[in-house]
């Protein structure tokens, strides 16, 4: 009986996710820019109103994290915020691997991301990372040392004491000196000592701890 060999093998090849391999998969929100409203724009069904994006995300599109200030776990519901790649801004984060689709659209043209936001006047996708990484909902108890902003690793560590007394995961802030294991994905203020507040966070790696 003859050995196959790699060539004899009818392999298929993934072009779908990672090229190669395996990666994390997310539906995320994507931050595109103003939208401009048209009522009399034209599409495959006739006469109809029609919004345009002055950024907009397609499909296969290498996408970044939003480090917006608006992008707070209880603005986007838990869901992470991705935008066009800019210059200068070191936070790539995927691929876009599907068309994406309104959640609502606007009757009238919009600015104000915030807005955008609390109306849901944007569109999905589901974004292949390419950074390996589970996700959690985590508790900020706040220690009035600094922001978190997404992307930012270097204040943020998970906290030994608090997330013990939850029984669930829990960081806190710290002016300097937070580890690369934990990235925060949505936004939160600097608050006053005991403040919590909920936000979203990929574990990379192994995270700093204090007591």
């Amino acid at each position: 009986m003859e050995r196959e060999t790699w060539e004899g093998l009818n392999m298929a090849v993934n072009t779908f996710s990672g090229d190669y391999g395996f990666v994390t998969q997310i539906p995320c929100i994507l931050k595109e820019g103003n939208i401009t409203y048209n009522d009399s724009g034209y599409g495959v069904f006739g006469k109809m109103a029609v919004n345009t994006l002055s950024s907009e995300i397609c499909n296969g599109d290498i996408v970044a994290l939003s480090p917006d200030p608006e992008n707070t776990a209880d603005a986007t519901e838990n869901n992470v915020v991705v935008t066009a790649l800019e210059k200068e801004v070191n936070l790539a984060f995927g691929r876009v691997i599907t068309d994406p689709k309104w959640v609502k659209q606007p009757a009238a043209s919009q600015s104000t991301w915030s807005t955008m936001l609390s109306s849901k006047y944007y569109r999905i996708a589901t974004v292949e990372l390419f950074i390996p990484m589970s996700i959690y909902h985590a508790t900020l108890v706040c220690n009035d040392k600094s922001a978190i902003t997404p992307g930012t690793t270097d204040n943020i560590v998970i906290d030994a004491s608090a997330s013990a007394a939850l029984h669930a995961l829990s960081i806190v802030d710290v002016a300097t000196g937070g580890g690369t294991g934990v990235i925060p994905l949505t936004y939160a203020a600097k608050a006053a000592s005991t403040t919590t507040i909920s936000v979203l966070v990929g574990m990379v790696g192994f995270g700093t701890v204090v007591t």
